[in-house]
């Protein structure tokens, strides 16, 4: 039992092998291996193998691993054991192949060597591993026909990485790890993750009974060498009608053969026992194959003591009687709880079982075991389930309804609302699943019922996941072929529950204690000899029970079927009191994989955005940009007011309604019928404190919270519209851009202080940058040889607070000081022709530039034209240009009087001037005029990603 790992850079692009990434997947499976580590790197960095040890057989350092053959071609990395390794090396020996070792590991290389991917036919254990080919640049990965040993890869296009644990792969840091939806309803559907599936999109698991290539084209498709259903059918097609006795004598001698091969160690073996006929026929038959001091361990609970659940009076009985050296562990529900953490990070895949496995294996390895034999397979190979009875029932009662499956849908959504606050919600669909083998065992052995699953997770995840799993469709597959009643069910318990549950459980229980847990009833070599058998109705647990030639104690052939027992209800039940997590296994599956929040739908009601211009245009970019970032986010539509057209490059998961620009009454009724037409929103955010009457109309139809944005000084005062002001104080929260707009806003809607969340501007820095002046620009202004003050903001009336005036009337006294000094003016509007006479009346209109409109990817050299950014306001919300410029390694000179002084920093990152005295304002121009071109240190405070931070909570908050 080891963890193994590789990685293989098939394509030409492929970076070569990262040996840290390497060596971090393989540290992450330490308790797989603790015995010894190992590392292989191809010369080329093309391919590389890691190992972790945990030595069974062949102790010595020839058993290492990886494990390359003598002329280096071959190299393998192996998790496992073959039990008829020695048989094997026998026959290769005689075709003249030497061995260095002892090992079963060297055994598999050579057989590779001679018979390739063919050579998974002669093998009978339980193993995953891979193995490189030097000559034709291969990896070659096989899974033993049950699935008892884990192999999972994940590949990105070019590279290929596989490893024994899903979180070894995700320590490398390498993967994608979106959510797999059919992982996430796989789960929930079964209480475990059914092959080939896992929590992300990114790792696969390589299906039991398969093979796989990946070359220089890449992965080729896993190829079945081994089907449950086709070994049945051909069993039974082929075999003898044999006696009762001689059956008897076929199981007995089948059963003692693979214990025998499973007893094949070079560390002692000891035996999980339970009171249950499979552990204690297993503890016999070891007994009889003579395998020395035979350790066997029991678990006891508490809250059996003195009950028939107790299982540990005859666990006791059984191992006098064939005289092992035997050991009981007590565990409580403290131990549970003392353990719980360490038990959930143990567990590599999400799973509600695995809880007794874990502590039987911490008890085996306190006692110094390494291997252990445990009774897994038996109630799925000789018919100890209800299902065995259950199944075939309800198909032949119940097969009539597959020709009616609307009655039986019909049924299901009656009965289902009322069914489930008095008894099991899977009644409800006995008359729409009953009726198949596939559908029955959905119901028998399901955790949650398909049409449950939308209560706590997102409709379109399991609409996904489930169309991905096509559960019934394989349900179906798993039995199709297979003509007995028994061996059908058969079949659906060793494919489904065995492997993906039980098998999967007892490799991470017993991994976590570095400890080997092999399974002798689930074997390939049995397997095979059973199946004629189990048609017939000769392969019983009674018949089983017979094996031993010690016969087991009446009191343990006699005791009533209750199996590994484990108070894990009553636990969960005291554990979960007064939580919102229901009670039992349901409840543990949320404790185990917390349901994903159901994404949020999220309704924006914007006057500008994406392609728009200003500060206000920008903050929307970055605010809906970061919504959508958000995985709690799943839709965002935006509608836009004022929208300049169409436009591309818009985040993923944002749909920007463009057509209700025009009219408001256009814009509202776009909005409604939008809203009416996709009847689910969670938020509604509003961009606009005038766009707030049809927000709260959005608000109360859905039920659901708003957001009122509010961004400089339309949210000073009082609007024009009486709604607007009346439903300002009622908004859920509001996002401001600064404390000053918070503060204003505050004053006259007596909005609660509680309510708001402070959002400062975002500025991205790989936007802009310090760089020295464009000739070419600086030849369209005839700025060539000047000292330029800049200023970039709407020309507009309303907007005189800007504080273009004052620069213009310091100009003429400036210009004694600094002779060449000129003032660019970027932007427009209908103020601009005042502005321009103004110029001319100073006398200073030679030395005045009005830049007009200009273009976005022109900014940041307009902005390295200036010495000096300069904006005396008294109205500015925030100041998103004062960012612009400094992030341009410009000086900048702000205002005492506005929102300005926060993006200023309070003047740790520029200069603040009172508006009103002008003598200040020159001053702080000559001061600015010399200093250097740098980027404030301070401006990393409005990055982009601490803006996207700010978001989230807002996200999480609303």
């Amino acid at each position: 039992m080891c963890g193994i790992a590789g990685i293989f850079a098939y394509g030409a692009s492929a970076p070569p092998i990262d040996q840290e990434e390497l060596l971090r997947i393989r540290e992450a499976m330490i308790r797989r291996g603790p015995d010894g580590a190992g590392l292989w790197i191809s010369p080329d960095q093309r391919a590389g193998l890691a190992h972790r040890r945990l030595a069974i057989i062949d102790l010595s350092e020839t058993g290492a691993q990886p494990m390359a053959t003598a002329d280096g071609r071959f190299r393998i990395t192996f998790n496992g054991e073959i039990y008829n390794y020695r048989e094997l090396r026998a026959q290769l020996q005689a075709k003249g192949c030497v061995f260095r070792s002892n090992s079963d590991t060297e055994v598999l290389l050579h057989l590779y060597a001679e018979r390739g991917a063919e050579m998974v036919h002669a093998l009978r254990g339980m193993f995953a591993f891979g193995i490189h080919d030097s000559f034709d640049q291969t990896i070659f990965l096989a899974r033993d026909p049950f699935g008892i040993k884990p192999l999972y890869y994940a590949d990105d296009g070019s590279s290929f990485r596989f490893a024994s644990q899903v979180k070894a792969l995700l320590k490398g840091g390498r993967v994608d790890t979106s959510p797999a939806p059919a992982g996430q309803v796989g789960f929930y559907l079964w209480g475990h993750l059914p092959d080939p599936y896992t929590l992300y999109k990114g790792i696969t698991s390589l299906p039991p009974g398969s093979t796989m290539l990946v070359d220089a084209g890449g992965r080729r498709e896993p190829k079945k060498y081994f089907s449950i259903a086709r070994e049945f059918a051909s069993a039974n097609a082929l075999a003898a009608d044999l006696s009762p006795q001689a059956s008897r004598e076929k199981l007995h001698a089948a059963l003692k053969d693979s214990v025998r091969h499973h007893l094949v160690a070079d560390v002692p073996v000891g035996v999980f026992l339970s009171s249950g006929l499979d552990s204690t026929t297993l503890t016999a038959l070891a007994a009889e194959a003579g395998s020395g001091d035979l350790h066997t361990i029991t678990l006891g609970f508490d809250e059996y003591r003195g009950t028939g659940d107790d299982e540990t009076p005859l666990a006791s009985l059984v191992a006098r009687t064939y005289g092992t050296s035997h050991r009981t562990q007590w565990v409580s529900r403290n131990d549970f709880a003392a353990h719980m953490d360490a038990m959930l990070e143990a567990m590599d895949q999400p799973s509600i079982d695995g809880v007794n496995t874990y502590f039987v294996s911490r008890a085996a390895a306190e006692a110094g075991m390494k291997v252990a034999l445990s009774g897994v397979g038996g109630d799925e190979l000789f018919g100890g389930y209800p299902s065995f009875r259950e199944l075939p029932l309800m198909a032949g009662s119940l097969g009539v309804m597959q020709r009616f499956p609307r009655v039986g849908r019909g049924f299901r959504r009656v009965s289902a609302p009322l069914l489930k606050h008095f008894t099991s919600p899977k009644y409800a669909g006995l008359l729409e699943y009953g009726g198949s083998y596939a559908g029955g065992y959905l119901l028998r052995r399901g955790l949650y019922m398909p049409w449950e699953l939308p209560e706590f997770l997102d409709g379109d995840l399991v609409r996904q996941g489930w169309d991905e799993l096509q559960t019934l469709l394989r349900l179906e597959e798993t039995v199709r072929g297979v003509d007995s009643d028994f061996q059908k069910v058969s079949a659906l318990e060793l494919s489904w529950y065995m492997r993906n549950q039980l098998l999967r459980d007892s490799d991470w229980a017993g991994m976590a204690h570095s400890l080997e847990i092999r399974v002798p009833l689930v074997d390939v070599e049995l397997f095979r000899h059973l199946a004629p058998l189990t048609a017939r109705g000769r392969a019983s647990k009674q018949e089983m029970a017979r094996a031993p030639a010690r016969p087991l104690p009446q009191q343990v052939t006699e005791r009533r079927k209750t199996g590994f027992s484990i108070p894990v209800r009553d636990w969960l039940q005291q554990a979960g009191s007064g939580s919102s997590v229901p009670r039992g296994i349901r409840g543990w599956a949320r404790r185990i994989l917390p349901p994903p929040k159901k994404p949020k739908r999220v309704l924006a009601l914007v006057t500008d955005a994406f392609g728009g211009h200003g500060g206000i245009a920008n903050f929307n970019r970055d605010f809906l940009s970061a919504l959508c970032a958000h995985e709690a986010v799943g839709e965002l539509v935006v509608f836009v007011r004022h929208a300049p057209g169409r436009y591309e490059g818009l985040p993923r998961k944002l749909t920007y309604v463009t057509s209700a620009a025009g009219s408001k009454i256009r814009f509202a009724a776009t909005v409604l019928k939008y809203a009416i037409a996709r009847p689910r929103t969670d938020l509604v955010v509003c961009g606009h404190i005038n766009l707030l009457p049809l927000g709260f109309l959005l608000r109360s139809w859905f039920g659901v919270p708003i957001l009122l944005e509010i961004y400089g000084i339309d949210a000073w005062q009082r609007t024009s519209g009486t709604l607007a002001n009346f439903y300002a104080r009622r908004v859920d929260a509001v996002v401001s851009i600064s404390e000053i707009t918070k503060q204003r806003f505050m004053a006259w809607s007596g909005c609660e202080d509680w309510k708001f969340v402070l959002l400062p501007n975002a500025i991205h820095a790989g936007l802009y940058g310090v760089g020295p002046k464009d000739p070419a620009m600086l030849k369209r202004y005839g700025l060539d040889g000047r000292v330029v003050l800049m200023t970039l903001g709407r020309i507009v009336s309303q907007e005189r607070y800007k504080g273009f005036d004052e620069v213009l009337e310091l100009l003429p006294t400036l210009c004694l000081d600094i002779p060449n000094v000129a003032y660019l003016i970027v932007g427009d509007g209908t103020d601009r022709r005042r502005l321009e006479e103004k110029a001319i009346s100073l006398g200073v209109s030679d030395r005045v530039v009005f830049a007009g409109l200009i273009d976005e990817a022109e900014k940041a050299d307009h902005y390295r034209l200036a010495d000096a950014y300069v904006m005396p306001s008294c109205g500015e919300g925030f100041g998103f240009v004062f960012l612009e410029a400094m992030a341009c390694g410009i000086p900048v000179i702000g205002s005492l009087a506005d929102g300005s002084r926060e993006a200023l920093m309070n003047g740790s990152l520029g200069t603040l001037v009172d508006p009103d005295d002008a003598g200040g304002i020159k001053r702080a121009i000559l001061a600015a005029i010399p200093q250097p071109r740098e980027i404030p240190k301070g401006l990393e405070y409005f990055s982009y990603a601490n803006f996207e931070r700010r978001v989230r909570h807002i996200v999480d908050r609303w």
